[in-house]
Parts: C-alpha cells; structure tokens; sequence
C-alpha cells in the first residue's frame, strides 16, 4: 500500500513541475484522478490480497 502511495506522490510531483502553465482546474483535474487511480490500485491489491 505505501508503495502505491509513493508512486501517487512521485505522478504528483511530475504534473506540478510540468503543468506550472496550465490552469489550475486542470491540475486540480489531473491530481483527482491520479488519486482516484491510487484509491482503485489500493482498493485492488486489497482484494487480490483478500
């Protein structure tokens, strides 16, 4: 699980150092749903594990 969040941390980072242009409901846009993918990876690995 910390390993999907790390990689949620690392999607984050990348989008905020190469969207500073971008508007910032598009970068609101993209964070949800790199956050929603890591809800789903979790929400998975935890059924897989299950």
């Amino acid at each position: 699980m910390s390993q999907a969040l790390n990689h949620i941390a690392h999607a984050v980072d990348q989008i905020e150092a190469t969207s500073r242009q971008a508007s910032r409901g598009v970068r609101v846009a993209i964070a949800f749903g790199i956050v929603a993918a890591g809800y789903g990876l979790v929400f998975a690995s935890g059924v897989i594990g299950a």
